[in-house]
């Protein structure tokens, strides 16, 4: 079975298949087995801790996670939330994308409808109009910046669709998982990681 560089299961408290986050690796390629019960000791910062987010920074960053996490897939399960979620702080530590969670969410938002998320670009007003949806991507934010969120059969992965979408870069993929309308990948090119 597959387990990701560095992770380290602190209990579950999710859905299914979830496991609690201690750190995310950096940098493509590498893997470490992940030990039953931490201990408090020497566990593996946070993605939060890892940012050096100061309490505002954190707030900032929770905020556009919890943005990304509602307006790219609130009609999803919690566990599609969560996948979503994973593969921005996947981004954030891959090397490859700007290295702060509102850097990642919103790259390239001046360019119509090709930015990294649509709704950043679509022209499209982002209201929240399902008020227990966006209660819901706010504790998932905070839940994945501190550590306590992990799917393990999305792993890695730094990108995603809706099966509706047919992008050119699928073809330098490894399908990780498909979560609802959502497939979720990593570049072959960067590793099992």
């Amino acid at each position: 079975m597959f387990r990701p560089e560095g992770f380290q299961p602190t209990g579950t408290g999710g859905p299914a298949g979830t496991l609690a986050l201690a750190t995310l690796p950096s940098g493509p390629g590498a893997a470490a087995e992940p030990a039953e019960e931490p201990e408090r000791e020497g566990v593996w910062p946070s993605p939060a801790q890892r940012l050096s987010l100061a309490s505002d920074q954190l707030a900032r960053a929770q905020k556009c996670l919890a943005e990304a996490i509602y307006f790219e897939s609130r009609g999803e399960t919690k566990r599609g939330q969560i996948a979503v979620a994973q593969v921005i702080v996947n981004r954030v530590f891959s090397g490859y994308y700007p290295q702060d969670v509102c850097g990642t969410v919103y790259q390239n938002a001046h360019r119509h409808l090709a930015c990294q998320f649509t709704f950043a670009c679509d022209d499209v007003r982002d209201v929240v109009r399902e008020p227990d949806m966006w209660v819901q991507a706010k504790e998932i934010a905070a839940d994945m910046l501190d550590g306590k969120l992990w799917l393990t059969s999305v792993g890695r992965a730094t990108h995603y669709h809706a099966y509706w979408v047919h992008p050119s870069w699928v073809r330098e993929m490894r399908k990780l998982d498909r979560i609802g309308v959502h497939t979720f990948y990593r570049p072959r090119r960067w590793g099992e990681g």
